[in-house]
């Protein structure tokens, strides 16, 4: 019984992996319309997962209490490990850093004729990953009471030359908070 409880996460994790490649690679070559579309379809899903999440604990009071929710179990759950940073400037910004997000791990650079073309081409799909998993966020945010911003910056670590050296993506997502609204979208 421990076996396929074991194998069951490698499986699920593997299934959800090649659904964003194609996801992404299908939106990512529509340009601003196909990562405005991917976010969309992000927020939809991040909404049905806060709900699903949530389902049976106590409902939220203030904003710390769902972004600090966020950065821990629903991270947890979404991307397989909880935010490796979080910072505020307590005006309603909040800055989740994942250092090695999941959802980027199996990108690399490719087909250019250069390597920094190479460089170039990646980082366009890493935006596009961006683009959804920013909005799986601002989706769990929004349907437990923060109507928010979310914007996704993929980060790089320092290469050297080789495959070897590659340091997996991150990626930077800045919450800023509907302005004047208190909590629940109310003022």
């Amino acid at each position: 019984a421990e076996m396929a409880s074991t194998s069951r996460p490698s499986v699920s994790a593997s299934a959800m992996s090649y659904l964003l490649l194609v996801m992404v690679r299908d939106y990512h070559e529509k340009g601003e319309a196909g990562r405005a579309r991917l976010e969309t379809m992000g927020a939809q899903l991040g909404a049905r997962l806060a709900e699903r999440y949530t389902k049976d604990r106590a409902r939220f009071t203030e904003h710390t209490e769902v972004v600090l929710w966020t950065c821990k179990e629903f991270w947890q759950e979404t991307f397989g490990k909880r935010v490796d940073n979080l910072k505020t400037n307590n005006r309603g910004v909040y800055v989740l850093t994942d250092v090695a997000f999941e959802w980027m791990s199996g990108l690399r650079p490719f087909g250019g004729d250069t390597e920094e073309a190479s460089w170039a081409l990646m980082m366009g799909y890493a935006e596009s990953y961006g683009s959804f998993a920013g909005g799986v966020v601002r989706g769990a945010l929004e349907s437990l009471g923060l109507r928010c911003a979310v914007s996704a910056e993929p980060t790089c670590g320092a290469v050297t030359t080789g495959a070897e050296e590659f340091k997996p993506l991150g990626c930077k997502f800045t919450v800023r908070l509907a302005a004047g609204l208190g909590f629940g979208g109310v003022a």
